[in-house]
């Protein structure tokens, strides 16, 4: 494939997501096409890149989102603001797929999941997270700091599931892989669950044919 220049066309399969500065009765309820991604852009789990770039918001999940590339990779950024749609996130994980072409039924395509919590993991951060936005009425409750919070996500979210790339060894990757696939999710100080998903286009294997335009879909799992 030809290093991407130019901007990837999407075609949306179905979105089933959303955005995060801009106002959501003001955003569109799923993007349309791509855009060059923000500069120095880094998966850290902290937007301030992206400004008010954040391109859709799916009433139907509340979820913000965007889609972006530059000529090595291709961008996710996802934002949740209500604590019942990130626990569904967080016991169930953000799937994204991505078809080779404009076909809506690739027999393989490109699926990356994160974050990919099980048994008392899932139930550690989930109940973080819960501790956060509702207070207990024990008088001697004190809320957790968003650093606090994040930590503990940090340690229990350390896995990735990548299906459809030929070039792995393996579906199950660590966050810390040397493939170059990239996710993180954190919490803000305003309780927003700010996640980013980074894939080299090179795995997508994008045909051709179709000017490096494919369908996508967004999976909020649980």
């Amino acid at each position: 494939m030809k290093p991407t220049t130019n901007l990837i066309k999407l075609a949306l399969l179905m979105l089933l997501f959303s955005a995060h500065i801009a106002t959501a009765q003001k955003l569109p309820n799923k993007q349309q096409a791509t855009f060059r991604s923000p500069a120095k852009l880094k998966i850290d789990g902290i937007v301030n890149e992206w400004g008010d770039r954040l391109q859709a918001y799916n009433h139907s999940t509340q979820i913000f989102y965007a889609i972006s590339n530059d000529d090595k990779n291709l961008y996710l950024i996802v934002q949740a603001k209500h604590e019942e749609i990130i626990s569904k996130i967080i016991r169930g994980g953000i799937t994204l797929v991505v078809n080779h072409s404009l076909n809506k039924k690739d027999p393989a395509p490109v699926t990356v999941t994160y974050p990919m919590l099980r048994g008392i993991y899932m139930s550690k951060v989930a109940n973080m997270v819960a501790r956060k936005f509702y207070k207990q009425p024990d008088t001697n409750y004190v809320e957790p700091t968003v650093v606090a919070v994040n930590k503990v996500i940090d340690e229990n979210s350390k896995t990735i599931v990548a299906t459809g790339i030929k070039a792995l060894d393996s579906d199950t990757l660590s966050v810390y892989n040397t493939e170059g696939i990239k996710a993180i999710a954190h919490l803000d100080v305003n309780k927003f669950y700010n996640y980013e998903l980074a894939i080299p286009i090179k795995y997508l294997e994008l045909a051709e044919s179709s000017n490096n335009s494919f369908s996508y879909q967004l999976k909020v799992n649980g």
